[in-house]
């Protein structure tokens, strides 16, 4: 049982392998001394020449994605052909995966560098020496867990300092290079969270420190964790459905969702009609010198913000 398990994962190996090759192809010597290189590493044992002529034979006859046995240049080669959405190894994937969550603020343990300089995803805001992403883990557990949280806040708008805030987690967003916690404000007098949607940037928590609201006890000594349905609260406060006509986070207190027209000439034609603005866009006239697209979005400073990138390209039509 143990050889059969130990022979999947070479063959598991030798596709992958095969799939990082150019071309998908590699020589006999090539194969083996890869293998010879990361199976002890995986706690297996090397394999001889004939055990992966064996490999190789199997997966000819028997694997599910087809290796052939080819001959270039006198040299004689195994070449995978793969089905277009199978020709990507999952190695490569999970690397792909890593080096984003590292540059999300993530520390990962890996110490693979072969994507380094090489997948870059750049972000604005992100110059926190990963505490942003720390503060997601901490307040999607929280969530998960459904027990309330607090910390200080400075709001972006106020004139206070800071102002302690206990709250109901609801789910973590990122979005332009910013974290925010969606949250419900906490009611002492109701002994519930406000039937109500608050949004907190990450950054504006002071010292990115974020802690569980405990149960106040006479007797001074520590309390328990306070607790919440998180299906109910994110159901009264239509949580799924609240940032739809959102640009972005921001959505004021009794506003209504409108129909926007935006006028784009230029290079902004190309960039609006390949990545949409919102998911309700649809173009309404599309002319050869400009596109003018209905966007159906609150009004927010956001749209001023939006606009502003595309300079005297992007402008609203009244």
């Amino acid at each position: 049982m143990l050889q059969l398990k130990a022979q999947s994962q070479r063959l598991q190996l030798i596709l992958d392998f095969l799939k990082e090759q150019a071309f998908m192809r590699a020589s006999f010597a090539q194969i083996h001394d890869y293998l010879r290189t990361v199976l002890p590493s995986l706690g297996l044992k090397p394999i001889s020449r004939r055990s992966l002529e064996s490999d190789l034979q199997i997966l000819r006859e028997e694997g599910s994605e087809r290796l052939l046995h080819v001959r270039v240049s006198k040299k004689h080669y195994y070449q995978l052909l793969s089905a277009p959405h199978k020709a990507i190894s999952n190695t490569l994937k999970a690397s792909m995966l890593e080096q984003i969550a590292s540059q999300l603020g993530a520390s990962t343990k890996s110490l693979e560098k072969s994507l380094q300089d090489k997948l870059v995803f750049q972000f604005s805001a992100l110059n926190d020496d990963g505490k942003s992403f720390e503060l997601a883990a901490v307040c999607t557990q929280a969530i998960t867990q459904q027990y309330l949280l607090q910390f200080l806040y400075q709001s972006a708008f106020g004139t206070y300092k800071t102002k302690l805030q206990v709250v109901a987690p609801l789910q973590v967003r990122f979005y332009e290079g910013r974290y925010y916690l969606i949250a419900s404000v906490w009611s002492e007098l109701l002994k519930a969270p406000r039937p109500a949607i608050k949004v907190f940037a990450f950054d504006l928590i002071e010292d990115f420190v974020v802690v569980p609201a405990l149960v106040e006890r006479e007797d001074g000594a520590e309390g328990e964790l306070q607790y919440f349905s998180w299906q109910e609260l994110s159901e009264e406060v239509g949580l799924k459905t609240y940032f739809k006509h959102c640009l972005g986070i921001a959505r004021f207190k009794e506003s209504t969702p409108e129909i926007i027209r935006l006028k784009f000439t230029d290079w902004a034609i190309s960039y609006v009609k390949s990545r949409k603005l919102h998911a309700s866009q649809r173009i309404v006239i599309d002319h050869p010198n400009y596109i003018v697209v209905e966007l159906y979005i609150y009004r927010t400073y956001e749209l001023s913000m939006l606009l502003s990138r595309f300079r005297d390209y992007g402008v609203e039509v009244l």
